[in-house]
C-alpha cells in the first residue's frame, strides 16, 4: 500500500520536494496564499494542522526551526499512531522532536535548494523507532532530488553548513565574481550566466577528472602568471580561514537552533 504524505509548511523546500513527488498528498501552510501554487494539482489543501497531520502515513515538518515550538502542540494533539515523521528543521534534534511529540519514528533530513531542479544534496539521518524499509523508502524519496548521504546525527549540522547553507556561499561567490567583472569593463548583461556556467564546468572538471582540487588549481595556476596573483590575493586575506570561520559561524547557529 502506497503511503500518504503530509506537509506542515510549503515554503521553498517544502515545494521542492512535492514537486519531485508523487502520489497522495495533503499540505497545511498558515500562509494561504502559498497554496496559489499548488492550483490545479491533486493535492490536498488543508485547512488546519490537525487536518493535515490526519490525512499523512509521513508527515514532514518544513516550518522555519524557530516555529517549532509553535507548530508542535498542534501537532502533538493529533493522533499519530502510525505516523513517521519526517523532519527538514535545521538544528532541531530528534531528541527534541519525540520530547515534543512523543516517542514516533523520526527522519531528520538537511536538504539544499539545488533539490528544486534534482541537482540536491540531503543529509539524512534517522531514530530508533526507524525501520531499515522505512528509512529506504525515505531515501528513495529525497533521491528523487538528488544525492542522498546517510549520516549520524551528530554530523547533521556540519552537513547543514558544508551543504544545506553551502548554495548561498557559491551563489555570493558567483556574484562578487561578476560584480568585478563589470568592474573590469565586462559588461555583458550575460556575465552572471557565464561566471556560472564557469562554476559548473569546474565542479564537473573536479567530479570526472579524477584529480584533487590541488592539482586541478596548479593546472591553472602558472608560476608568476596571472592566476597566481589572484591567488596571492586570496591567501594572503585567508580565504580558507574566512570560509572555515563562516561555516563554524553556520554549524554554531544550528547547535542554537536546537535549544531554541
Amino acid at each position: 500500500m502506497k503511503k500518504k504524505t503530509s506537509f506542515i509548511g510549503a515554503g521553498n523546500m517544502a515545494t521542492a520536494i512535492i514537486n519531485g513527488m508523487r502520489g497522495e498528498i495533503c499540505v497545511f501552510d498558515k500562509n494561504k496564499s502559498q497554496y496559489d501554487k499548488f492550483k490545479g494539482r491533486d493535492i490536498v489543501l488543508a485547512g488546519s494542522v490537525e487536518e493535515a497531520v490526519g490525512y499523512g502515513d509521513l508527515v514532514f515538518l518544513c516550518v522555519k526551526p524557530q516555529n517549532f515550538d509553535e507548530v508542535a502542540p498542534e501537532i502533538a494533539a493529533c493522533d499519530l499512531t502510525g505516523k513517521t515523521i519526517i523532519s527538514i528543521l535545521a538544528g532541531v534534534t530528534i531528541s527534541r522532536i519525540s520530547s515534543a511529540l512523543g516517542d514516533l519514528p523520526i527522519v531528520r533530513a538537511i536538504p539544499n535548494t539545488p533539490m528544486m531542479i534534482g541537482k540536491g544534496v540531503t543529509g539524512i539521518c534517522r531514530s530508533g523507532k526507524v525501520d531499515d524499509r522505512s528509512f529506504s523508502d525515505v531515501c528513495r524519496m529525497f533521491s528523487n532530488l538528488g544525492e542522498v548521504v546517510a549520516l549520524r546525527e551528530e554530523q547533521m549540522n556540519a552537513m547543514t553548513a558544508a551543504t544545506s547553507s553551502a548554495p548561498a556561499y557559491v551563489f555570493l561567490f558567483i556574484k562578487s565574481i561578476a560584480q568585478a567583472a563589470e568592474k573590469l569593463g565586462l559588461d555583458d548583461r550575460r556575465m552572471t550566466e557565464y561566471i556560472a556556467k564557469m562554476v559548473i564546468g569546474s565542479s564537473e572538471l573536479l567530479l570526472r577528472s579524477g584529480k584533487s582540487a590541488d592539482e586541478l588549481i596548479s593546472m591553472v595556476t602558472s608560476p608568476k602568471g596571472t592566476t597566481a596573483e589572484a591567488m596571492k590575493v586570496f591567501g594572503d586575506r585567508d580565504f580558507t580561514g574566512i570560509v572555515e570561520e563562516a561555516m563554524t559561524a553556520c554549524e554554531r547557529r544550528a547547535k542554537e537552533l536546537a535549544g531554541e
